[in-house]
């Protein structure tokens, strides 16, 4: 009841009961996302961009039923996100070492060849079935639909595959660029 009463004075902008909230629900809100992320400081960051929004949103919190399942909703979403802009950012990432922008020097030029080679090279090492959606996906930019449909596979399957690629791909890029 407490709680319920906290709510409405926040969504009026009581920033006593919205520290409360805050003290209260901090903790179960990172160790929430803790299951999905792993990082604790990630998990705290987001925790803190979540509370953030929840306070600038605070209007919305008259109406809650449940704020514990309110704020794992809202966590479970930041979740989502993350992995989506995380998904963008490494295709990007990826995309400009196989379609790289020509070299402005011959150091970058060669630097680009034997970082395509590499790459080649693990790729060759997957398994067969691995490398075709691969080449499927980022050479002939297929959709994971349309290589599921082309090779009579389930579509999870292939984003299965997709994944695994390249996560094998992110280790010998993370090598390669140590050693740079």
């Amino acid at each position: 009841m407490e709680e319920k009463g906290d709510l409405k004075k926040i969504a009026f902008g009581d920033m006593r009961a919205f520290e409360r909230i805050f003290m209260r629900y901090q903790p179960k809100l990172v160790t929430f996302l803790a299951g999905f992320l792993q990082e604790e400081e990630l998990c705290r960051d987001m925790a803190q961009d979540i509370f953030l929004d929840i306070w600038e949103k605070r209007h919305r919190l008259a109406h809650v039923e449940s704020f514990t399942a309110y704020l794992f909703q809202i966590g479970r979403y930041q979740v989502y996100n993350y992995y989506d802009r995380l998904i963008v950012h490494e295709k990007y990432a990826l995309s400009q070492i196989l379609h790289p922008a020509p070299a402005e020097t011959v150091e970058e030029s060669l630097f680009l060849q034997d970082l395509q080679l590499q790459i080649e090279i693990q790729i060759n090492q997957m398994p067969v079935r691995r490398q075709r959606i691969f080449r499927m996906s980022r050479y002939e930019g297929l959709s994971n639909e349309e290589i599921a449909g082309k090779l009579n596979l389930n579509k999870r399957t292939v984003e299965n595959n997709l994944s695994l690629a390249l996560s094998e791909l992110r280790k010998v890029l993370l090598y390669l660029c140590l050693f740079c």
